[in-house]
């Protein structure tokens, strides 16, 4: 693998690891998850990709179409998986006590 790859791949990771962690923080703040949930949350990513990849993978003879849709289809999942934890992490029945 050559050097202009591996930085291109470097740039990639940093690209997709900022909103992540900016991910990983907001659950921890917004909706009071601890470190495990949150970071648990936030990992959902690496399983929608993968069912992105496999579900898109008809798509191999069109490598731009499979990607894009890979994409599309891993940022739905991640999204509408994370969108119902934080929905019932922040129902009353299961929201952490306030009192003091």
């Amino acid at each position: 693998m050559g050097v202009v790859n591996v930085l291109v791949l470097a740039l990639l990771g940093v690209v997709l690891a900022i909103p992540l962690a900016r991910e990983y923080v907001d659950l921890r703040r917004s909706c009071g998850l601890a470190r495990l949930p949150a970071f648990g949350t936030t990992a959902l990513v690496l399983p929608a990709s993968a069912a992105g990849a496999v579900l898109t993978s008809p798509l191999a003879s069109h490598p731009a179409a499979q990607w894009t849709a890979t994409v599309l289809f891993a940022v739905l999942a991640y999204s509408v998986a994370t969108r119902a934890i934080v929905a019932r992490a922040s129902s009353a029945a299961t929201a952490p006590s306030r009192r003091i």
